[in-house]
């Protein structure tokens, strides 16, 4: 006789599943909008507790450059420096 194994999902399907679903769920968010108010935090200079600057070079070596910001770059001033 032949033994009966056990059918299932291979783990490779659960895998892309997972993958696909968290696609998903982002391309939902894009078109929503929902992606609009996390993309404004990140290029905030001021959220971020940062200090605009008009060179690469920050101030002293306790600041890190963080580079361009949209804030900043209203002010004439493109770059930010955060603490």
């Amino acid at each position: 006789m032949k033994s009966k194994k056990g059918q299932g999902l291979p783990m490779n399907t659960i895998v892309i599943a997972a993958i696909v679903l968290i696609v998903l769920v982002v391309i939902i968010m894009i078109f929503t909008g929902s992606m609009g108010s996390f993309t404004g935090k990140i290029g905030n200079c001021a959220e971020r507790g940062g200090v605009c600057r008009a060179s690469t070079q920050c101030a002293d070596e306790t600041e890190v450059l963080i580079g361009k910001t949209t804030d900043c770059e209203k002010f004439g001033l493109p770059y930010c420096c955060v603490k």
